[in-house]
């Protein structure tokens, strides 16, 4: 089942967004990944992002909160929902 994944930092700026982003393309963080993307102002980026499984979350979530960290980014909250329905156009 696909979840939905918020993953809300104390502060991420857009260059460090940039940076823990080319990281992971780098290294195949993406696989089972469904959708990402990134909102927020300047010092306060947040991701979103859909996954085909909590298992495949599960399964780079070690590689993404490493890359994060290695940036300086402290991550605050994650949230993980399953999704009920996909109303895409």
């Amino acid at each position: 089942m696909p979840v939905a994944v918020h993953i809300c930092p104390d502060r991420m700026s857009q260059d460090e967004y940039k940076q823990v982003i080319g990281e992971l393309e780098k290294s195949g963080v993406q696989e089972g990944r469904l959708y990402h993307a990134a909102y927020g102002d300047d010092d306060d980026v947040r991701m979103f992002e859909v996954w085909r499984s909590q298992e495949e979350f599960d399964a780079h979530s070690d590689k993404l909160f490493a890359t994060l960290q290695g940036a300086g980014v402290n991550v605050d909250r994650v949230e993980v929902h399953p999704l009920h329905s996909d109303h895409a156009e």
